[in-house]
C-alpha cells in the first residue's frame, strides 16, 4: 500500500491538518480491517476506487464515495473492498464546518454521504478525480475545490475556534466552568455555538480530546503502571480511569495494548 502527503495551500493551513492518500500497488494490496478510535476531528474520504467497507455497531456497509467521517464517541472499523484509491482530508476540530453550510448538528456517529454537503459539486470532484491519471493531478483538484468551499462557506466564529484550540492544547482536562470563565461564554452560549459548528456539547468534546491524551499515554508511556497512567491521565482512580477508556474504545486498557490495527489522531 502506497501513501501519499500532499503540501497544500497557506490558505488552508488554519483549517486542514493533512491531506494523505493511500493507493494499492497490486490487485493482492489490500488495506487490513483496522480499528478508528474517537479523534474528535471530521475526515472527508474521495474515493477513486473501490470505496472501503466500514463495520459499526454490528453492521456492515459500503462507504459512499465521497463522503464526511462525522466526529464520533465510539470506535469503528474499515477495510478494503477491492484495490484502494482514496485521498483523505483531516479537518482540524475547528476546520470542517467552514467549507459547508448546513450545520453539522445532528451529523455525530455517522458517516455522511457528501451529497449532503455540496450537492452535484460532490458528484463533480469525485467524476474528476476519476478521469485524472497522477495522484498529484487529484490532490490539485481536491485542493481547488476546498479553497472555492472555503471561499463560499467561511464563517466568523473565532471565538468559537479558540475554544476549541484551548481544549485541544489543554488535552481536554479543563472544566466547562474554567473555559467559559476564560473565554467569556455562558455555558448556554458555548453549548448551542458547540452543536451548531462541531456538531457535540463541550463537555463531550473534552471528553474525546481527554480519551485521545489517554490513548497517547498508553503509546508512548508503555513502561508506566495503569496507576500512573491513571493520575497523568487526570483520573482520581483506575475503576473511573478503565470506564472512560472503555466508553470510547470498547476495550480495557489491557486490551487494547494487544490489539493490533489500530489509528487514532494526534493532538
Amino acid at each position: 500500500m502506497k501513501y501519499h502527503e500532499f503540501q497544500f495551500s497557506k490558505s488552508l493551513t488554519d483549517y486542514i491538518q493533512t491531506i494523505w492518500g493511500m493507493e494499492s500497488e497490486s490487485d493482492e494490496d489490500i488495506y487490513p480491517r483496522s480499528l478508528i478510535m474517537p479523534d474528535g476531528i471530521v475526515e472527508i474520504i474521495f474515493h477513486y476506487e473501490k470505496p472501503f467497507y466500514t463495520w459499526q455497531d454490528d453492521k456492515q456497509f459500503i462507504q459512499p464515495e465521497n463522503f464526511a467521517i462525522s466526529m464520533m464517541r465510539k470506535f469503528i472499523e474499515i477495510g478494503s473492498s477491492g484495490n484502494t484509491g482514496f485521498i483523505s482530508v483531516r479537518f482540524y476540530p475547528w476546520g470542517a464546518y467552514h467549507f459547508f453550510s448546513e450545520p453539522i448538528q445532528g451529523f455525530l456517529d455517522q458517516t455522511i454521504d457528501a451529497y449532503r454537503l455540496w450537492d452535484n459539486d460532490s458528484k463533480m470532484i469525485i467524476s474528476k478525480i476519476k478521469k485524472t491519471e497522477t495522484i498529484e493531478q487529484r490532490f490539485k483538484l481536491i485542493e481547488d475545490f476546498l479553497l472555492e468551499k472555503l471561499r463560499q462557506f467561511q464563517k466568523d466564529e473565532v471565538r468559537v475556534d479558540s475554544v476549541l484550540k484551548l481544549i485541544r492544547q489543554t488535552k481536554g482536562t479543563l472544566s466547562i466552568e474554567s473555559i467559559c470563565t476564560e473565554t467569556g461564554f455562558s455555558k448556554k452560549q458555548l453549548e448551542r455555538k458547540f452543536l451548531s459548528t462541531v456538531g457535540t456539547t463541550p463537555k463531550m468534546f473534552s471528553r474525546i480530546t481527554r480519551f485521545l491524551n489517554i490513548c497517547q499515554n498508553l503509546k508512548e508511556q508503555r513502561s508506566q503502571t495503569l496507576t500512573q497512567l491513571t493520575h497523568d491521565c487526570g483520573f482520581y482512580d483506575q475503576a473511573h480511569f478503565i470506564k472512560e477508556f472503555k466508553v470510547f474504545s470498547g476495550f480495557t486498557p489491557k486490551e487494547f495494548y494487544e490489539r493490533e490495527n489500530v489509528f487514532f489522531s494526534e493532538i
